[in-house]
């Protein structure tokens, strides 16, 4: 009996694990949330010897990807840091989320909110 709880101590303690978020960051929402985006990047880590964070760059490209005509807003990002087998491997993880906003949507409310901006200017220089 002894040997069993043993042995599942010690398997218990390779397959449990540990999860730690490093950062997040999010851009403005925009009004427009019809088209989500997301993308998940990983990579396994051994010993702690990391000598590059590569993985990360295609995540932009995978969201752009996901919207070609238009601008990607709203974007969550987040980095995590998972631990397994007593700390002997790693896993980096980055999740990005956010909205495929249309080009011509974002510069037609960027010109309405000049021209409201130019409309008020005038009405308060007339008064």
């Amino acid at each position: 009996m002894l040997k069993k709880l043993l042995l599942l101590s010690i398997a218990a303690s390779f397959f449990t694990g540990c999860v730690s978020l490093n950062s997040v960051s999010l851009t403005p929402i925009p009004a427009e949330r019809s088209q989500k985006v997301s993308v998940q990047k990983d990579k396994l880590i051994f010993l702690g010897f990391n000598f590059d964070n590569d993985f990360v760059d295609s995540a932009v490209d995978d969201l752009r990807r996901q919207c070609p005509q238009g601008k990607v807003t709203g974007l969550l990002t987040k980095d995590e840091s998972i631990a397994y087998f007593l700390f002997f491997v790693w896993k980096k993880q980055l999740t990005a989320t956010g909205y495929c906003v249309k080009s011509n949507v974002a510069s037609n409310k960027q010109k309405r909110g000049a021209a409201s901006e130019d409309t008020s200017s005038d009405l308060g220089a007339e008064q």
